[in-house]
């Protein structure tokens, strides 16, 4: 298997230079791809050409509780991170995978409090499967202990998933100090399922 851009030390210290003084601790970053499409479809590539991105997930201790973020990093004109976007996780409202895209690597985030709803999010295309699980994974994790909630999930395979969680338990595993401590958490078939069960019973 390649190896993931997740496991990149020298992608991490440059996300890590690029979010310098936010006081963020980047919890997993990975290369995508970035595209534009429509709720449900993958978009065809030509005029609309997809950009590369690396997706950061972070996190913030604070007092009471700690924040969690999606950022967006972009390649300057000199090939160094900075960053594009910050979305806070907990907006995050929908992990939709594309499933016409027949190699199940590119999915879209819904966040709740982007002011036009009518034009869809980004579309985001991992390398492989395993990058996708991986990051799919670790967002769910992350909106489990530091939110409490998870979001409606469509289009994924939830027994497949929680097996390949099952055979890649140390990459998924959250070890962030999101609190006081260390807090190993993983997301379980069930809680997959009963997120996926609650967009099923929203769509009927």
């Amino acid at each position: 298997m390649a190896k993931s851009s997740a496991d990149d030390e020298e992608l991490r210290r440059a996300c890590e230079a690029a979010i310098e003084g936010t006081k963020q601790k980047v919890v997993v970053s990975i290369r995508v791809a970035k595209s534009r499409g429509i709720w449900g479809k993958s978009c065809k590539l030509g005029r609309n050409m997809a950009k590369p991105r690396v997706l950061v997930l972070s996190t913030k201790a604070k007092a009471q509780h700690s924040k969690a973020f999606l950022r967006v990093l972009k390649y300057s004109t000199g090939g160094v991170l900075e960053p594009a976007k910050l979305y806070k996780l907990k907006h995050l409202s929908k992990v939709e995978v594309i499933t016409n895209d027949p190699s199940g690597c590119t999915f879209m985030l819904g966040f709740d409090n982007l002011r036009s709803q009518s034009v869809a999010p980004p579309q985001w295309t991992m390398r492989n499967i395993d990058d996708r699980n991986r990051l799919l994974l670790c967002i769910l994790n992350i909106c489990k202990d530091v939110l409490g909630r998870l979001p409606k999930v469509v289009g994924i395979d939830v027994v497949e998933m929680a097996l390949w969680a099952k055979d890649n338990k140390p990459t998924v595993t959250v070890q962030g100090n999101l609190y006081d401590g260390p807090i190993p958490s993983m997301v379980t078939e069930t809680d997959l399922k009963v997120s996926v069960e609650r967009e099923l019973v929203t769509q009927a």
